[in-house]
């Protein structure tokens, strides 16, 4: 099946196959769930010749991946993805089946900037201020469905949202001068992994308030007093950051087959 062809204007485009779900209408579901996945940064410490998450992986992208794992979830009324401005990527990419993707030319300098346009983009799209937003990392392409069910079950009755996230298994150390300066209790330290997921008015507010030095959507939440729920995630949603993950990532998902 061949995607649409698309243009980067306006800057908001459809990338759905026939197949794809019906974008549900704020009266038949509400508060909804939206994915987002900000697919804007340059890959800078992954040895990648491009944009780690147009990196090929198992026969196709890295991003393409993780969008049919949040296409998978039932739940989902739909997925942004921010790309940057003049990113052609998405014009000849063939979707994934489930719901419907949307692409939109307005990614930041920053993660954070990148998010708070794409939450915009959603409230164009129809989304409410009080519906649910999961954001994940494009980068992280071994995402499954069952992770983010499970993220959703525990959050969506939650006053404020929450995270996947993994209890820190090693022995943690704090440095100085390249040396041991002390070892740090690992009791209470956990990983964060995405996707995180809050209401789309409440974590504007929070970005905005926390500007682009937040390097996560529950650093901004925090930020304006809030505490995000832990949810527990799984040792191969890793992010794929450096060289040697990316054999990593492609021997999980040939597993997988």
């Amino acid at each position: 099946m061949v995607a649409p062809s698309m243009t980067q204007t306006p800057p908001i485009s459809p990338l759905s196959p026939a197949e794809a779900r019906p974008v549900p209408s704020h009266s038949a579901v509400s508060p909804r769930l939206w994915g987002l996945v900000p697919c804007a940064g340059t890959g800078s410490r992954s040895g990648a010749a491009g944009p780690k998450q147009y990196a090929v992986l198992g026969g196709r992208a890295m991003v393409l991946h993780t969008l049919q794992a949040l296409a998978a979830v039932e739940r989902l009324a739909g997925i942004q993805v921010v790309v940057s401005a003049g990113d052609t990527f998405f014009e000849s990419a063939v979707p994934p089946r489930g719901a419907p993707v949307f692409v939109a030319s307005c990614g930041g300098a920053t993660r954070a900037g990148s998010v708070l346009n794409g939450l915009s983009a959603l409230l164009e799209q129809g989304a409410q201020a009080q519906d649910w937003v999961l954001v994940h990392d494009a980068a992280r392409c071994l995402l499954t469905a069952a992770d983010v069910d499970r993220l959703i079950d525990a959050c969506q009755h939650d006053a404020v949202g929450g995270l996947l996230a993994l209890k820190l298994p090693d022995t943690l150390k704090q440095e100085q001068g390249g040396r041991v300066a002390a070892t740090v209790d690992r009791s209470d330290k956990w990983l964060a992994q995405t996707p995180q997921m809050f209401r789309i008015g409440a974590l504007q507010t929070a970005l905005r308030a926390a500007g682009d030095a937040v390097t996560d959507e529950a650093s901004a939440l925090e930020f304006v007093g809030q505490s995000p729920k832990l949810v527990e995630g799984s040792a191969q949603n890793f992010k794929v950051t450096y060289p040697q993950d990316f054999a990593l990532a492609a021997a999980v998902l040939a597993a997988r087959v």
